[in-house]
């Protein structure tokens, strides 16, 4: 063990990047290190080779960054280089409110855009892209809050011919007039600073987050996102806190013209909003066959959370106190993630989604109820026009 680690001290302070030596360093770690009670020292000395060839071979942005293939660039950064070439253009004219800027707008914009793609440290980006940690860190927020404030139009509600597109593509699933689902997803955070109750923030799981709550078309785009409230709050009155939530309780029509929006068990039951019955094992065969539609979708809801927190795996670990920030840097990825769409980037989905967080369906809680007038209705109405099973049913 002392042996390995001199040698690697050695080389270390000798800046020696030979792929020759490399391998020696990877022998001596694998023949006197056991990986599994190392793992941090093995992590360490990775980073430090890498990082030294990256130096050797030059400036990351201007000689390694031009050598990928359109591919690569996806991969790494998630938009395409005519994506970051639009954002360059639209973003250079703004009046940056980081004055003492010495970065060319470029480096900001992939730099940041790495930070969200990665779980890499903020150290360790700071080396990948030749400067400090404070740099990486003030320019994302910064990249964040332009991004939601120039870019706010890649997230809008469909109207026209694309919700009559999202109509169409919801009907797949056999419930007729779906424009929207809506669902929500835990956004890991740090204790909050600076907010009257910490702990309201603290969710069933007992990790501090904010609320996701998002609402997306049949294709998975995002069509309005609200990231501001306590993880310890119930989906029912988030929803009722964001901006569809208000409309909707005002003029459902002036929004949705006679479509309506589907969620889970967690949602109040409205004419605009429906929802499944509660399952205690003995629905009816329509009822249940209601239910299966109305879960299959909200697969699509389900797969955007998903696509997005493979996209942007900064959202599993953002590490910001202020809420403010993070609203903002999870919005920013929502953003993203529209624009990802737009050039059909395919991702690979991760097998785990630990941020789910499980709670009372809405007619169980205190303040709840089985639904209004309007919602029980329609909701019957549509089990009582259900026909015989379709073949896509049985699948």
């Amino acid at each position: 063990m002392k042996k390995a680690l001199a040698t690697f001290v050695s080389m270390r302070t000798a800046h020696v990047n030979n792929m020759a030596l490399e391998a020696c360093v990877a022998f001596l770690l694998a023949e006197e290190l056991d990986a599994d009670d190392n793992v941090p020292f093995v992590a360490d000395a990775l980073r430090h080779i890498q990082g030294v060839r990256d130096k050797t071979e030059g400036d990351y942005i201007t000689t390694v960054v031009p050598q990928y293939s359109v591919v690569e660039f996806q991969n790494h950064f998630q938009l395409t280089p005519t994506q970051v070439e639009e954002l360059i253009t639209s973003l250079e004219p703004v009046n940056w409110n980081f004055t003492r800027r010495k970065w060319p707008l470029r480096n900001i914009i992939l730099s940041s855009l790495w930070t969200l793609t990665t779980l890499e440290s903020y150290r360790d980006v700071a080396e990948r892209f030749q400067t400090s940690k404070s740099v990486i860190c003030d320019h994302l927020h910064e990249f964040c809050a332009l991004l939601t404030e120039h870019f706010s139009h890649k997230i809008r509600w469909p109207k026209g011919a694309e919700a009559e597109a999202s109509v169409a593509g919801f009907s797949w699933a056999g419930l007729p007039g779906t424009l929207c689902a809506v669902g929500s997803r835990h956004v890991p955070i740090d204790k909050p600073q600076g907010v009257p109750e910490p702990e309201a923030y603290l969710n069933a799981k007992q990790f501090y987050s904010i609320n996701l709550m998002a609402f997306c078309d049949h294709a998975g785009r995002f069509v309005h996102v609200n990231a501001e409230h306590p993880g310890g709050w119930h989906n029912s009155q988030v929803f009722q806190m964001t901006e569809v939530g208000k409309a909707l309780q005002e003029d459902p029509q002036a929004l949705l013209t006679d479509h309506h929006l589907v969620g889970d068990a967690t949602f109040p039951l409205f004419e605009y909003l429906l929802t499944p019955f509660p399952d205690f094992g003995d629905l009816v065969v329509k009822k249940g066959r209601y239910n299966w539609r109305i879960f299959s979708t909200l697969k699509v809801i389900q797969n955007a959370f998903r696509v997005l927190l493979s996209r942007f795996h900064r959202l599993k670990s953002l590490q910001m106190h202020s809420i403010a920030k993070t609203s903002t840097a999870v919005k920013a990825c929502c953003i993203l993630h529209n624009m990802c769409l737009e050039t059909n980037n395919p991702v690979q989905l991760d097998d785990t989604d630990c941020d789910t967080v499980l709670q009372e369906p809405f007619h169980l809680l205190p303040n709840g109820h089985s639904g209004s007038l309007g919602g029980i209705s329609k909701r019957q109405d549509i089990v009582a026009s259900l026909g015989r099973k379709r073949p896509q049913d049985i699948m």
